[in-house]
């Protein structure tokens, strides 16, 4: 039976509370920063991404009259993958600025003197390994990818033959369950990553999301409820009020009150994200603390030895072939019972 492992919610409130109210400023304004520049460049990448699609539908249309060369659909199609390009960069670049932000409060929480400000969270992603780190990303994004594949192909297939709405929102809930699932099992992977940071040299990073998988066993409902009340709860009610605001704003034609709505929605999540990632390096730093728990134990059986990656192990190995056998000629077997010759009459 596994052994269930859990934090106290109250206590992890209170543990949070010291972690990120020393000091908020000096962390918000860089998080805070970072996060509306990002949705800025998105927003406006956005922007240009529909600009582009409408005038590659244009380009078809006057394609089929002739009106001008398939060359121009050829530029829009370049466009396009070049704004893809662009947005898959920006999404990295927030996601190794948001682990060096869970490293720099991981660190407060072992040294409590370490601060958490612009220079602390620079120090930390400028040292972060991105080349291991953003495959640590897309192993992710594979893995949930496939987990979650199955499900979408059977939604597919009820769809296209009974059109029950029923059946698809009750597959699509399910899909979105193993979502969040596999979501909760990889959620340590950054942190278990920089446990044993030296070994993954040469090693494949996907060890560790075997390892968060491992760690997280008997504790995903309570990183669930945890995550729910801590993080979720909060900003799902002030997106509700503010965002209820601008819907407002929208219905009675009062524009004023939907930009007021969608800024102080935008800003108040953005105030908030310290809060977000102090949670995750909070849980993680109380549950190795757990005495029933061993990282070395979630990367059992993992890494392979330092002499198969070098090479060292089959320096002396040579290589014999093997020897054909050589095959018996044919004899003729002699009869072991030897028949009397015929006596030839005398005369």
């Amino acid at each position: 039976m596994r052994i269930q492992r859990s934090l106290s919610l109250r206590d992890f409130i209170k543990g949070l509370k010291k972690l990120v109210k020393t000091r908020y400023l000096s962390a918000m304004w860089p998080v805070g920063g970072i996060t509306i520049i990002y949705i800025a460049l998105v927003c406006i990448l956005g922007f240009f991404s529909a600009s582009i699609f409408s005038s590659m539908a244009m380009s078809m249309m006057m394609i089929m009259y002739g009106m001008t060369s398939p060359m121009a659909l050829l530029a829009g199609l370049l466009e396009v993958l070049a704004g893809l390009a662009v947005a898959v960069a920006l999404a990295f670049f927030y996601n190794f600025f948001t682990v060096g932000v869970q490293y720099a409060y991981q660190d407060r929480l072992v040294n409590p003197n370490q601060p958490v400000n612009a220079g602390s969270i620079w120090l930390h992603f400028k040292h972060l390994r991105k080349n291991q780190l953003w495959r640590i990303a897309l192993y992710m994004g594979l893995f949930i990818f496939l987990w979650s594949l199955p499900l979408n192909i059977i939604a597919d297939v009820v769809g296209g033959l009974t059109h029950n709405a029923m059946w698809l929102r009750g597959i699509q809930f399910l899909n979105d369950i193993v979502i969040a699932w596999k979501t909760i099992e990889y959620s340590q992977s950054y942190f278990l990553y920089r446990e044993k940071q030296p070994q993954f040299l040469g090693q494949s990073m996907r060890h560790a999301l075997t390892a968060s998988r491992r760690f997280m066993g008997g504790r995903k409902w309570n990183y669930f409820l945890v995550m729910l009340v801590v993080v979720f709860v909060p900003i799902f009610v002030w997106a509700v009020i503010f965002g209820g605001l601008a819907f407002y704003g929208n219905y009675t034609a009062t524009y004023v009150l939907t930009y007021i709505g969608l800024l102080i929605t935008i800003l108040g999540i953005v105030c908030y994200l310290p809060v977000v990632f102090a949670a995750q390096a909070l849980y993680y730093v109380k549950s190795e603390e757990d005495p029933t728990q061993d990282v070395d134990e979630a990367f059992k059986d993992t890494f392979k030895p330092v002499a198969e990656l070098t090479g060292e192990a089959y320096v002396h190995e040579v290589y014999a072939p093997k020897k054909e056998k050589k095959q018996p000629s044919p004899v003729a077997k002699k009869s072991k019972d030897h028949k009397p010759e015929a006596k030839k009459n005398d005369k």
